[in-house]
């Protein structure tokens, strides 16, 4: 498989750096054996697209995963797990639909208003959800009433379950569907008998991946290897 640098651009999460991406060739379908491979040197998807971060001047990027046997949640993830076991989870195959695009759309204008994420959210829908590069994805839809509330694009993959891309409603923040669908991930990697779910990239110092470091042990691949981040933690 082909690999391409993008351009310099400006980072997402920190400021004043600059951000440069390792690529995939789009016109090449990754697949599933292929894309394990490259999720254990840190690598992620977006759609049928793998990446990992290089830029010149920083290596803040942590490419971070949860060992779901060892994992125990905290007070407050109890608390989020207990008040949203009203909601019913189901498993889809990745496909547009209506319902789904237009809670995608909610979601960018109020994580991402300006951003250009909000105002090319149907396009967008469709190639970070609905394309998948050859991988085993698997939608899990949370339902109230039929309704849905937040849909989880996740990979199954040998080595575990990578959490792609999580939108939910953003009417409802004392829920915490953002939490609950990873402890939800969680359980779920556990029930297929996998060791690890993948969460993308930590980034120290950014307020948004803080959320990350409340989900231990976390492991994060540093140095060509996989280890843990208390240390790490304390740092940031």
């Amino acid at each position: 498989m082909a690999f391409y640098l993008s351009a310099l651009q400006k980072c997402p999460y920190l400021p004043d750096q600059e951000e440069l991406l390792v690529l995939s060739d789009p016109r090449e379908m990754v697949g599933s054996a292929q894309y394990d491979q490259l999720l254990q040197k840190g690598f992620r998807r977006n759609g049928p697209v793998a990446y990992r971060p290089m830029c010149p001047q920083c290596d803040a990027c942590i490419s971070v995963r949860i060992p779901v046997a060892e994992f125990r949640p905290d007070r407050g993830q109890r608390r989020t797990w207990a008040c949203n076991q009203d909601i019913r989870i189901r498993e889809q195959p990745p496909h547009w639909e209506a319902a789904h695009a237009r809670l995608f759309a909610e979601y960018q204008c109020a994580r991402h208003p300006g951003g250009g994420m909000d105002e090319h959210a149907d396009r967008l829908y469709r190639e970070m959800i609905v394309e998948n590069g050859g991988v085993d994805a698997r939608l899990l839809v949370f339902e109230q009433d039929e309704h849905p509330l937040a849909v989880a694009l996740v990979d199954v993959l040998d080595g575990g379950v990578s959490a792609v891309y999580t939108f939910y409603t953003p009417d409802l923040p004392q829920r915490g569907l953002g939490i609950f669908a990873i402890l939800s991930q969680i359980e779920w990697t556990r029930k297929l008998g996998l060791p690890y779910l993948y969460l993308g990239y930590w980034v120290a110092n950014s307020p948004k991946m803080d959320y990350k470091k409340r989900f231990r042990p976390l492991e994060g691949f540093v140095a060509g290897d996989w280890r843990l981040l208390t240390e790490a933690f304390k740092r940031g």
